[in-house]
Parts: structure tokens; C-alpha cells; sequence
């Protein structure tokens, strides 16, 4: 059987991200009832009815079902008027909000121990040898991304060395401590990792790392010179490019920045990875 591709299926994330979802649901919900009882047992006795003649409204307070008029409410009584229509809006609220607790408590009573996704890592590793499963497991998954093989863009002599924990070259001292930060974190990435835009061909992003939990693949440009006009210009056209090509900041492109009054701050680059990257 071919291997359904991670787009088509909900990985166990994005379950929990889901189920996560409507406990929050359920227990805003379980709030709006209490409310909306408590509200109703105080409010006016019958329901409201609307008449409109032109530019001039008139309400009825309707007591007795079968009486399909009511007694007029005078404007001084407009308070009246006011919390019938309340209760009304209360009671179809609360309605609205008893099905849909009913929908997630029977989401929560038909889910199965263990989800689709998760029968594979809970079979005996000999058995596991015999099985494709439906996704991919995440070790393996990270191990064929890290062993894709590339071409980075060369060095010129005159370029300065410096070298991260993984003994990679690269071009300044952000990259090394970006790479670091990164590697620290376990975030798998690619140094200049080439790819191909509409309107440039071939170009070299500092890196492309994975968010191993949805795995979602993004390019991180750290521009570090921006300080320098003509360095901005050359940016700003980068950035320009990408968003051509369907490449978005926040989506699948992290930019961080840096001049020389303002040099580029670790804590920042942690809270990039902690937003885009677990």
C-alpha cells in the first residue's frame, strides 16, 4: 500500500492540538450555560413580540401562547421589552450550547485509545519491520530529511571561518550561533540548502529547518547588515522575491535582523524557534 502522504492524514500533533481544542471549547461552554441558566430564571415571565408600522416599533408582552397579540409594553416599561428579548437570545444561546456539548461529549466517548497513527510505535520492533505504516515514523522521517545530499554556495578566500558545533562552515558569527541554537534545541536544518525561485533560479537561504511535530519545512534569512543602505535594498528585494514565489514571512519564513547598534539578540532567536520550530 502507498504511503499516505502527511497532508492527507492528521498526524498524533494535530489530535492533540484538536482534542486540546475542545476540552478549551467544553469548558467555555460549560461557563456560558451556567450563566445563560441563571440569567433565565430571573428574567421576565412570557416572550416578545415585535410590531413595526412604518418607522415606529411597538412591543407586546405575550404571557398565554394562544394569545397571539400580548399586552402592549409602554416606552417607560422599555426595561421590559429589553429582558424579554434577552431571555429569548439567552434560551436559544443555551440551546446552541447544550448540542454542542452533546457533540463533544460523544467526540470524547467514540475515540479510540489509541489513534491511528500511534498503532505503529506500539508494535513489537520485529513486527514493525514487517509493516508500512500509514505515516511515516518521525526518527525515520528526520533521519531522510537530514541525509538529503547538496551543494552549498563556496566560500571566496577571503570570506572569515567561522565553524559550528557540527563543524560546518559558515559565513558570520549569527549564523554560528543561530546553527548552534539550533542544534542545541534539536531542530534539524540545512546550511544554504539551494532552491529554485521564479525570477532569480537558484538561491541559497542560511538555512531551512523542519518542525519535526507538523512537519513543516520553513527557510530562515537572517540579514545582519542593516545598518547599510544599499545591504536593506538588497533585503527588501530578497524578501520580495521569496513572497513572489508564495514564500510568506510567519508562514514558511523566518527573517530575523540585526545592525551594529542593535547586534542580534540570542534570546530573541530562542523565541523564534520555540514559536516556529516545537
Amino acid at each position: 500500500m502507498e504511503q499516505i502522504k502527511i497532508e492527507q492524514i492528521q498526524n498524533e500533533h494535530q489530535n492533540e492540538e484538536m482534542k486540546n481544542l475542545l476540552k478549551t471549547r467544553k469548558e467555555l461552554l460549560l461557563q456560558i450555560k451556567k450563566d445563560k441558566e441563571k440569567a433565565i430564571v430571573t428574567a421576565p415571565k412570557g416572550t416578545l413580540r415585535i410590531s413595526g408600522h412604518d418607522d415606529k416599533v411597538q412591543y407586546y408582552q405575550r404571557n398565554d401562547p394562544k394569545d397571539i397579540n400580548g399586552a402592549y409594553i409602554r416606552g417607560k416599561d422599555i426595561q421590559l421589552a429589553r429582558g424579554l428579548a434577552q431571555k429569548d437570545y439567552d434560551q436559544k444561546v443555551l440551546r446552541s450550547t447544550e448540542q454542542e456539548l452533546s457533540a463533544i461529549n460523544k467526540y470524547f466517548s467514540n475515540y479510540p485509545v489509541t489513534c491511528a497513527e500511534q498503532i505503529y510505535e506500539k508494535l513489537h520492533k520485529e513486527r514493525r519491520k514487517l509493516i508500512e505504516p500509514i505515516i511515516e515514523p518521525e526518527e525515520q522521517y528526520v533521519d531522510k530529511w537530514e541525509a538529503v545530499s547538496y551543494q552549498g554556495k563556496g566560500f571566496s578566500e577571503d570570506t572569515p571561518e567561522f565553524f559550528t558545533a557540527k563543524g560546518e562552515r559558515v559565513r558570520s558569527k549569527s549564523e554560528w550561533i543561530i546553527a548552534d541554537l539550533l542544534m542545541k534545541e534539536a531542530i534539524p536544518y540545512r546550511y544554504e540548502y539551494p532552491i529554485q525561485l521564479k525570477g532569480m533560479g537558484a538561491i541559497y537561504p542560511d538555512f531551512t529547518v523542519l518542525n519535526v511535530k507538523k512537519r513543516k519545512e520553513m527557510h530562515w534569512e537572517h540579514f545582519g547588515m542593516m545598518d547599510d543602505p544599499s545591504y536593506v535594498e538588497k533585503a527588501l528585494q530578497k524578501i520580495a522575491l521569496y513572497e513572489q514565489n508564495g514564500i510568506f514571512p510567519g508562514e514558511n519564513l523566518i527573517l530575523t535582523y540585526e545592525t551594529k547598534k542593535n547586534p542580534m539578540n540570542q534570546k530573541m532567536i530562542m523565541l523564534m524557534i520555540q514559536h516556529y520550530l516545537k
